[in-house]
């Protein structure tokens, strides 16, 4: 635990060491007692965070009834490809907002030919003997009509 350390802890909990993270809340006050040179240069600090500390103390929000409707209302509304989209490529960076989302929505159809075409693949490959007599058969009817 250093002085940083501990000026960082008191500007995100405030000044009060029960609110202190308790994994860091025993070095904290050890070092704010033990250390002079932190008790100096931490005391105007920390009692400009107790100010701030009392000053939250002492407000009272009394929330609308509707404030939960009015934060989804003002929620922007996106189309229900834009959502899918979203979901399938989420934006991490611009190039790929740019590149990628346009190949996928392209590719959509050539992928949905592919399974309708593989779904409707019907034809039976079984080698069959009786198959190739009939065929052999007509064979010979046709040659011996266009022998005579």
């Amino acid at each position: 635990m250093n002085h940083e350390r501990l000026k960082r802890i008191i500007e995100a909990y405030g000044a009060r060491q029960e609110n202190w993270p308790a994994n860091e809340r025993g070095q904290a006050v050890d070092l704010l007692a033990a250390d002079e040179q932190a008790q100096r240069t931490l005391a105007g600090y920390l009692a400009q965070q107790r100010s701030v500390d009392e000053a939250l103390d002492a407000l009272t929000v009394m929330p609308g009834a509707d404030l939960r409707d009015r934060i989804l209302q003002a929620l922007p509304r996106l189309h229900w490809v834009d959502r899918c989209l979203a979901w399938l490529l989420p934006d991490t960076d611009q190039l790929r907002q740019y590149f990628w989302r346009p190949v996928l929505a392209a590719s959509l159809p050539l992928v949905t030919g592919l399974l309708l075409g593989a779904s409707t693949l019907t034809t039976d490959t079984s080698f069959s003997w009786e198959d190739e007599l009939t065929l052999m058969a007509l064979d010979d009817s046709v040659m011996e009509i266009l022998s005579e």
